[in-house]
């Protein structure tokens, strides 16, 4: 994953718009390689996501199932559940496929 700093107050080593990659992380913080190639742990309030490639890969690859159900009338598909919070928006969309 790649971020890119918004806040390095009282961090010397870390530069603002600067884009570092993340090595490891945990629900509140991310470790990093800072400008002296050290691992350094910082919350994730100091960074905005550039890059993930977990989250595009799965996106993709779930947009192609999407696709190829689409195109053969939702052949495998069981069932199909949306979640939306209390201002109407979608919060999950679960699908469950009759694979075997």
């Amino acid at each position: 994953m790649i971020v890119r700093c918004i806040d390095d107050t009282l961090c010397s080593t870390l530069q603002l718009n600067k884009e570092y990659v993340v090595i490891e992380e945990a629900p509140e913080y991310y470790v990093i390689l800072d400008d002296k190639k050290e691992e350094t742990i910082c919350k994730k309030s100091r960074f905005q996501i550039i890059e993930d490639g977990e989250i595009a890969k799965k996106a993709k690859a779930t947009i192609t199932e999407l696709t190829y159900q689409i195109e053969n009338d939702f052949s495998d598909i069981k069932s199909f559940n949306i979640r939306k919070n209390s201002k109407g928006e979608i919060k999950e969309i679960s699908i469950k496929f009759k694979y075997e």
